[in-house]
């Protein structure tokens, strides 16, 4: 198994557990990315002819909701490394995001990480390409943009090693 493998399943995972939850002022589900978040959808903007060849410079975006949030970020943090059981670990990491304005924000992304926590410890991993190792870590981050709010959680993975095999012929 691989380090994407795991990472595909986190996400189809994360998307049903997550499906119900209503966060933020707008009461939305979160959105579910792997390794980041992708761009803005930026506004259109009307071609305009002008005197000159150089068009003047709108710098100004207009006030909209940003799409992406809230949201969960699926990333590999840590090579797989082979251990002395048998076993890689692979070190997954999450990053929680919610909009809401002073503690509504804090709130909702305290929810979903022990939501997502919970859900970790109590699936019996049927089917998973790796088993979850304690114990789990997650937090908020030192510096917050109210009214967005992000915290992080971080978790060991662990799935069989790869078995060396032996050639009768050499190279």
């Amino acid at each position: 198994m691989t380090p994407t493998v795991l990472m595909n399943k986190l996400q189809v995972f994360l998307q049903d557990i997550t499906k119900d939850m209503f966060l933020g002022p707008d009461r939305l589900a979160p959105n579910i990315y792997m390794v980041d978040l992708p761009a803005r959808a930026t506004p259109e903007y009307e071609d305009q002819t002008f005197e000159t060849d150089i068009k003047p410079a709108d710098t100004t975006i207009e006030d909209e909701k940003d799409e992406r949030w809230p949201f969960i970020i699926i990333i590999f943090t840590a090579p797989a490394e082979d251990n002395e059981d048998g076993y890689r670990t692979m070190n997954m990491d999450f990053i929680f995001g919610c909009e809401g304005s002073g503690s509504d924000g804090y709130m909702d992304v305290l929810h979903l990480m022990e939501h997502v926590r919970t859900a970790f410890l109590r699936d019996t991993y049927n089917g998973w390409p790796a088993r979850l190792t304690r114990p789990l870590s997650y937090g908020f981050n030192e510096e917050q943009a109210d009214p967005f709010w992000t915290g992080y959680m971080s978790t060991a993975w662990e799935m069989p090693s790869i078995v060396q095999e032996v050639w009768e012929h050499g190279y």
